[in-house]
């Protein structure tokens, strides 16, 4: 008889603990997966501090690898998105989630005091009044009918809508017409220092539409059509500010972004993030989005009932596919993307959906009850070294974590402190969290955590004591607990008498209580083990070690 306890694969809950293989357990706590032995993760290190009440935080000055700065953070639940601007230099930022959906740069967000410092309203208003026309001179040539509309322009080149038409105006065509109540820049930071008119023209291809006139300085009340040649068609008819409520931000592929707004997912034009149609837009059938996330060039709606998918190359063609995929997402805040696929809490469990379709990742490894007692509606997730990190509140309100691999999950890796919000910074690839007002780089400082992983229960056909152990480890001594199991109450009191109480101490697992002896591996070599005999065995490892296996045996030739 021999039991060997490798691979620690984290913890795995639903079966009977009878029936896990030999590789996973039921109990894993601060240890760190990857290495495919037993070993704690790092202590987090503080690197910087934010405001309190914060639930979102965001490293500004990204092509710089520095963890101390700069930390944008807000009290509510922010999606940050960088600007896809060719020339850039500014690092230009657009957010939603802090009120209306806003934009800032480096000139302006790190003036001082708790960053962003400030910020502008994303969007150009259009104007609100029509150009007044007047015929100044008149002409010989055919009379035709004129309308003309004008827009504003920011410093940075963004276009409004245009503002209401102004009335017909019949003349001739190379008359001379006076254009005035131009309005001034409406009231706000919206940087606009230009106007252009715009009037209408029938093309070549028959169609009449607004065609360029001329671009004035902003503040400029009248100006004049004095014949001078027409130039671009107004594409910005269509081109409304983004919703006040426009929340879950996201950038998509060929310059896209989307959000929500209301019962709807909303779309930029490509490359224009202030610039958000109507005509633009996701309407789930009998559900409401609430998050979205991308994989590849695909953008995953999820919803209160079932997942959307969405593909295209631009925002005026992109097809939806309804996936039957029934997982409603229950925690906005906890969905993940990942290069392949998007994970996210549901109500029976962490749900994925990637390119090979859909799947419960925690089917097998947790019970829907178990599931459910660590609150998923509360939780908040991210990426970590291609596993999925999430933070929830246990039924004891304590704050604790999980990861778990969303591709090959064959166990749960728990951590015994959760946080409030976390960050991954994609240039380090490098993970932080926010422990009240400090933000701390995970894995990173001088101190470990103390790790636990209690194995599967080795249950046996009859009653069996084995006689030695060996531990294989990086260095020594390393602390094991064994478990000697489904004894009665009569056992249980006999062994404690003959061993006392420092050495063996009475103990419970799942349905079944035994003894337990906390024992020190001195070393590599196979040492003695109490002479106790029972039906089942547990082994447990706890410390900060790395320890590759431990193995029981009744004799030292079942190593030979």
């Amino acid at each position: 008889m021999k039991m060997t306890v490798s691979g620690f694969m984290g913890a795995v809950n639903a079966p009977h603990p009878k029936l896990l293989p030999d590789t996973v357990g039921t109990v894993s706590w601060n240890q760190k997966p990857g290495r495919g032995d037993f070993r704690p993760w790092r202590e987090p290190l503080d690197v910087a501090a934010v405001p309190g009440a914060r639930q979102t935080i965001y490293r500004f000055g990204r092509d710089v690898a520095e963890d101390g700065r700069y930390w944008f953070s807000w009290p509510g639940i922010v999606h940050a998105v960088r600007g896809m601007v060719a020339d850039d230099t500014t690092e230009r930022t657009y957010y939603s989630g802090d009120g209306f959906p806003k934009w800032t740069d480096n000139t302006i967000a790190l003036a001082g005091g708790s960053y962003p410092a400030a910020w502008r309203k994303l969007g150009v208003p259009p104007p609100t009044s029509a150009p007044i026309l007047d015929v100044t001179a008149g002409g010989s040539g055919e009379t035709e009918v004129r309308y003309y509309v004008y827009t504003f322009v920011t410093d940075k080149g963004e276009e409004s809508a245009p503002g209401p038409v102004s009335l017909a105006l019949s003349c001739p065509s190379d008359a001379v017409v006076s254009i005035s109540n131009i309005q001034g820049p409406p009231s706000g930071s919206f940087t606009i220092n230009r106007v252009r008119i715009y009037r209408t023209q029938t093309g070549t291809s028959g169609d009449t539409e607004f065609f360029f006139l001329r671009e004035l300085a902003a503040g400029v009340a009248t100006s004049s059509d004095d014949g001078r040649a027409l130039g671009e068609v107004l594409e910005t008819v269509e081109w409304l500010q983004p919703p006040e409520d426009l929340s879950s931000l996201t950038a998509m592929w060929n310059g896209m972004m989307a959000g929500i707004s209301g019962n709807a997912v909303r779309y930029c034009v490509a490359y224009k993030p202030y610039a958000w149609p109507i005509a633009y837009e996701t309407l789930p059938p009998d559900a409401k989005p609430v998050a979205l996330a991308t994989f590849g060039q695909r953008l995953l709606v999820l919803t209160t009932a079932n997942p959307i998918l969405i593909a295209g190359t631009s925002p005026d063609s992109l097809d939806e596919q309804p996936l039957e995929v029934g997982q409603a997402c229950v925690a906005p805040r906890a969905v993940v993307s990942f290069g392949h696929g998007v994970a996210w809490p549901a109500p029976d469990g962490l749900a994925y959906y990637g390119s090979a379709g859909a799947k419960l990742v925690t089917a097998g490894l947790l019970t829907r009850d178990d599931w459910q007692a660590m609150n998923p509606a509360g939780m908040v997730a991210g990426l970590y070294e291609g596993l999925y990190l999430g933070f929830f509140t246990d039924a004891g309100g304590a704050r604790r974590g999980f990861l778990v691999d969303p591709q090959n999950p064959a166990g749960i890796f728990y951590l015994e402190k959760g946080y409030d919000a976390l960050y991954l910074d994609a240039l380090q690839d490098a993970l932080y969290v926010l422990d009240g007002t400090d933000v701390r780089k995970w894995d990173a400082g001088a101190a470990l955590m103390s790790a636990r992983f209690v194995s599967k229960v080795f249950g046996q056909a009859a009653t069996v004591s084995p006689a030695w152990c060996k531990v294989a480890a990086d260095s020594y001594p390393v602390t094991i607990k064994l478990n000697a199991l489904e004894m009665s109450g009569r056992e249980v009191a006999q062994h404690i008498a003959t061993y006392g109480p420092q050495r063996c101490a009475a103990v419970t697992s799942g349905n079944s209580s035994g003894v337990q002896f906390t024992l020190a591996a001195p070393g590599p070599e196979a040492f003695r083990l109490p002479a106790i005999a029972a039906r089942a065995w547990q082994v447990e490892v706890t410390g900060q070690e790395a320890v590759q296996a431990v193995s029981l045996a009744q004799s030292l030739e079942e190593w030979r």
